[in-house]
Order: structure tokens, then sequence, then C-alpha cells
């Protein structure tokens, strides 16, 4: 093996490390910010025909949601019922909730005119369905 191959390996597997880092990281973004707003639970599925997104706010006030659509993502805030500390919980002592915010990213082939918006007061869970265009 060659001197150049051996540096050439080296850069590969060094590649790989750091991309795994990345991953691992991302993953780890925090679930509220200091403005205290919660990032809610989203669950995307997607089917032939359409997406299914599932939005869990537990403690959500449901009337007060608001969805809008700016430059393909999903912008959706709610407040809550009342407000959540974290000092129950004996971590981040000080952390006040008042609110929900989550900004998703919508697949290119999604129909917004034609989106559908569920929701459960009972169960806090919102369900948004998002008819697929077709693209040619």
């Amino acid at each position: 093996m060659s001197l150049e191959e051996f540096f050439e390996r080296l850069r590969r597997r060094m590649r790989k490390i750091f991309e795994e880092i990345e991953e691992e990281t991302e993953s780890m973004k925090p679930m509220w910010t200091p403005d205290g707003a919660l990032e809610p639970l989203v669950s995307l599925y997607e089917y032939p025909d359409k997406y299914e997104i599932l939005i869990d706010l537990p403690y959500g006030d449901l009337r007060a949601l608001s969805i809008e659509v700016r430059n393909n993502y999903l912008i959706i805030e709610c407040q809550l019922r009342e407000e959540v500390r974290f000092e129950r919980w004996g971590v981040y002592s000080g952390m006040r909730f008042r609110r929900y915010y989550a900004s998703i990213r919508l697949p290119d082939d999604v129909d917004i005119d034609n989106m559908v918006v569920e929701r459960s007061e009972i169960k806090g869970i919102v369900r948004i369905i998002l008819p697929r265009r077709l693209i040619y």
C-alpha cells in the first residue's frame, strides 16, 4: 500500500466518523426554547396519495392552535391551557412553558390548498392530512 492510499483510507474513515458524530448531535437538539416554547412530538406518515402528520399537544388549548405554511414549512403554534414548570421534576429549575412551537419541512409534492386539519380536544392530538399532487 502506497502512502497516498494509506492517507486516502484515513481520510475516508475520518469523514465517516465525523458524519456519524454529526448525526448523533443533530438528534440531541433541545426540545424547548429559552422563551418558553416546547417542541411537540410530531409523526409524519407517507402514503401513495397523501401525507398524514400527527402532532401530540398534551395540555394544549386547541382553540388557540395556529397552523400556517411559510416557505414550504408547516408552522404550528399552540398555547398551553396553563403554564408548565420543570421544577416538579427537579431539572432546569425555573423553566416555564406557555406554548408549543414546531416547524416542519414539507415534502415538495404536498397540495397545501387542500390541507385538512382535525383536532381531538380530549386527546390533545392534531391530525393534518396533506394530499399529494403530481409532479411532472
